[in-house]
């Protein structure tokens, strides 16, 4: 059996679109599909684990029509169930993972491709544990995590009234660009200790710390060019304290992947990663709100399997 979890909302409701063609294609029934719509953010990773949990032996993958925030729902709804595959059909409007595991496909002919002649890959998905006090809390993500400018973009982004504001005039798409523009001029570099596989980083402030899976975030904007979902470590991209006007030029040349030969920015690599500040610090993973004084990234333990078709 193949679960078919879509977002209705996704692509401006080209998500709900493909849906609705791949219900009339003949191997939906074939291959015994059932397809579940989520109703709100959050949902997905609940509406799967459910399902899974109930019939985990007859599952053979769970396909996700949407974009990054669908998807990185669902892994973290099957992380009891590491061995099912996941079948990705992107239909956001952003779709960076796609990008990163080299998804050129999509729609009903990606439907065909991942249930009669799937390839398989198998990559290690990161999670972030929060401390509070002697308690953690754990999060997986597939794209990157953000520190500094990042988050503060994406609390911004999130923001329901912002949302309803790009949908009205279609530009989802660049989502991320306006949020840059609208919270740039105010955003302060942050405080925070920052270690690497155990050794501290002399970087006291950063304008952006970004933790990346794969190259892309942002709707396509190459923010860590060395990155590959095949490794089972991490790009680290640390930006120091620059002018406001440097902050513009940098994310201009985040698009063409030049940005890590400028001055004061720098990549790394690394299994796990420990960011501690008396600040509370805002946070993105895979484009949703985190923040926390204190949090450890690490690879997963676990590889996934991903059907790219």
């Amino acid at each position: 059996m193949y679960i078919i979890i879509v977002n209705p909302e996704a692509g401006n409701g080209k998500a709900l679109r493909l849906m609705q063609t791949i219900q009339k294609d003949p191997l939906f029934l074939e291959k015994n599909c059932r397809s579940f719509q989520t109703e709100y953010q959050g949902n997905a990773e609940s509406l799967v684990q459910s399902i899974v949990t109930i019939h985990h032996d007859v599952v053979d993958a769970v396909i996700v029509i949407g974009g990054d925030g669908t998807l990185s729902e669902v892994f973290n709804g099957l992380h009891h169930f590491p061995t099912i595959p996941v079948g990705i059909i992107p239909a956001g409007s952003g779709n960076d993972f796609a990008r990163g595991a080299g998804i050129s496909s999509g729609g009903l002919e990606q439907f065909r491709k991942i249930l009669n002649t799937p390839e398989r890959f198998t990559f290690y998905p990161g999670v972030c544990y929060k401390y509070f006090g002697d308690q953690r809390s754990r999060r997986y993500f597939i794209n990157s995590i953000g520190v500094g400018l990042d988050g503060k973009v994406a609390h911004f982004s999130n923001q329901q009234s912002f949302r309803k504001r790009l949908k009205k005039w279609h530009l989802h798409p660049f989502n991320y660009v306006i949020a840059l523009l609208r919270v740039v001029y105010s955003f302060k570099p942050v405080s925070v200790d920052i270690s690497i596989d155990g050794r501290k980083l002399k970087l006291k402030k950063a304008s952006l710390f970004t933790i990346a899976n794969h190259p892309y975030f942002g709707n396509g904007m190459k923010i860590a060019p060395k990155a590959n979902l095949s490794k089972q470590t991490f790009s680290i991209i640390s930006v120091k304290p620059l002018p406001k006007w440097k902050v513009i030029g940098l994310f201009v040349s985040v698009f063409f992947g030049k940005h890590t030969k400028l001055k004061g920015i720098h990549e790394f690599q690394g299994k796990s990663i420990t960011l501690e500040s008396s600040e509370l610090l805002l946070m993105q993973a895979d484009g949703q709100n985190l923040d926390c004084h204190k949090c450890t990234i690490e690879k997963s333990a676990k590889p996934r399997v991903i059907l790219i078709g």
